[in-house]
């Protein structure tokens, strides 16, 4: 290990030396999960990971319980007023939100969901309370 030199990538990515090679519970927090294939052999492998069969469109109830994921998993962001229902993979959102910067970041946590296809926003501002 002494002689092996650095792998391209950004830096704290796992395709990056030094890579974690362990089990992935008990990988450090500051390494990242790499976004090229570590173990191509030649150029142009990719990783194929939420690529579906042509025609293929996930769920809306799939894609439903995701985007309630994302909103709970969100540090930053308080969805407890908020609905979300998916139609043909349109998400609709609902509900109530403390500021506009909240509105938005529930609009990007639901269009990041794979199999989103768009976003319609109907979120407000709540009213303030005195």
């Amino acid at each position: 290990m002494k002689n092996e030199q650095p792998k391209a990538g950004r830096p704290g990515e796992t395709s990056q030396w030094p890579r974690w090679e362990g089990p992935a519970e008990s990988r450090p927090s500051g390494y990242l999960q790499g976004e090229t294939n570590i173990f191509a052999t030649e150029p142009g492998q990719e990783k194929q990971a939420g690529k579906g069969p042509l025609g293929y469109q996930r769920a809306d109830d799939l894609v439903e319980q995701d985007v309630k994921e994302q909103l709970t998993q969100d540090a930053f962001l308080d969805p407890t007023n908020i609905t979300v229902t998916v139609q043909d993979g349109v998400v609709s959102l609902g509900g109530y939100v403390a500021q506009l910067a909240d509105k938005e970041r529930a609009e990007a946590c639901a269009l990041s969901v794979e199999g989103a296809q768009s976003c319609q926003n109907n979120l407000r501002l709540a009213p303030e309370r005195h």
